[in-house]
């Protein structure tokens, strides 16, 4: 790992003598990462991107004007490297207390250098996050459903803070991709769905290959507006041909692209940033009911990536009738409940809990998970950052809250 190890010292010290009472803590730094030591005047013609990570090392007190001087030309968020000598702490303190007045994100790095190295390479994979996220293009196909009057993203103002590029693209890309499917390619993609599956109920062969030419024209919509992740207005797409996505969006996710439903910007730009935090793939659901007593919340959903359920049926998608629908089964045990909102998609939710049944209800979507979610039923009931909420198996909430903290 290459760290850029910005050096910030007052200039009334003796540098080389701070230096020298300093060199156990560079030889501990050394010995874990590449480091390339810049002095303050260098700041302004460095080139950051060249490095792992950027840390400023407060070495003593004075120095909060030099770092101010600086900060624009300083990758964000600012991490702060402080010790016990110097006054570097008290330094670092006014420099946080700076940063925020000024809506800058930052964070003080202080205690035993050993620990250190740990959050730093912990902050090395957040940096490589924050920059797949940066780099992303995520494609709305037909744009948001009418119905999500509450899930609008300023598009401007989202790319300004995170710096992912949205796409719009027309229905009609998928419609003209169809006419070139490879029909036997689709029926072979609908074979090997239906052998892995625990059980059809109202669908057929016939709805398997009419579902997996749209993944098939999706991909080749993803290949030519070279998206890393989706949504798509799919209800459109059920009543213009008769047809559903849901089977094309479970195979798109179990290859890890993620593609979400109903043109929800925000639910799909979520199912991304968890994937890439945690690894793990996301269930997008609808919040169906909720028992505000016992803090149990029924998720639902005509679609799931199989690959993180145990077994899933295949069925009719569930407000139509029409096409494949998939009911996962997913195990029992603990899940991050996640959400990320707004016009610049700047807040969020993030909740630990555990699924503790399946259920098969006809009256919900296809996919049913009974979550225990402690403290939850205010929020869903008061504040809720839209419907659609993503589930992650596994509990994530402390490596969200560290990561967003830092956003």
């Amino acid at each position: 790992m290459k760290i850029a190890l910005v050096s910030i010292v007052s200039e009334i010290h003796d540098q080389k003598e701070i230096n020298e009472t300093l060199e156990a803590k560079y030889q501990i730094l050394e010995d874990n990462f590449e480091l390339e030591e810049i002095a303050a005047d260098e700041v302004p013609y460095t080139d950051f991107t060249e490095f792992d990570l950027t840390i400023n090392f407060i070495k003593s007190g004075g120095s909060e004007s030099i770092f101010a001087e600086n900060v624009e030309y300083l990758p964000q968020p600012v991490y702060l490297l402080a010790t016990e000598l110097h006054n570097s702490l008290p330094a670092a303190l006014e420099i946080l207390s700076f940063l925020n007045a000024e809506g800058l994100d930052g964070k003080i790095l202080h205690g035993e250098m050993e620990e250190l190295v740990d959050e730093i390479e912990e902050l090395v994979e957040y940096k490589k996050v924050r920059d797949s996220i940066a780099e992303a293009r995520l494609g709305i196909i037909g744009q948001p459903s009418d119905w999500l009057i509450g899930s609008q993203i300023d598009y401007q103002h989202a790319a300004h803070h995170w710096g992912t590029e949205f796409v719009d693209i027309e229905l009609e890309e998928v419609y003209q991709a169809l006419e070139k499917i490879d029909a036997g390619k689709a029926k072979r993609i609908a074979a090997d769905f239906l052998e892995n599956a625990a059980e059809i109920v109202e669908s057929n062969e016939g709805d398997l290959v009419e579902a997996s030419k749209i993944y098939l024209a999706l991909k080749e919509v993803i290949t030519n507006n070279d998206l890393d992740a989706l949504t798509i207005r799919c209800f459109d797409i059920v009543m213009e041909l008769n047809t559903t996505g849901c089977l094309a969006l479970a195979l798109l996710n179990n290859e890890g692209l993620v593609a979400g439903c109903e043109g929800d910007v925000p639910a799909a730009f979520t199912m991304f940033l968890a994937h890439q935090l945690t690894g793990q793939m996301p269930f997008m659901a609808n919040p169906a009911a909720i028992d505000k007593n016992k803090d149990e919340i029924l998720f639902a959903h005509c679609t799931v990536a199989t690959d993180i359920s145990k077994e899933y049926i295949i069925r009719s998608h569930f407000e139509t009738g029409i096409g494949v629908g998939i009911q996962g089964i997913m195990e029992e045990g603990p899940v991050t409940v996640f959400k990320i909102g707004g016009a610049g998609l700047e807040q969020y939710f993030v909740a630990e809990g555990e699924i503790i049944e399946n259920l098969d209800s006809a009256n919900a979507c296809r996919t049913q998970l009974k979550v225990s979610l402690p403290q939850s039923s205010d929020y869903f009931l008061n504040d809720a950052i839209g419907n659609h909420h993503l589930i992650i198996p596994g509990r994530h909430a402390d490596q969200i809250n560290e990561f967003l903290g830092k956003e």
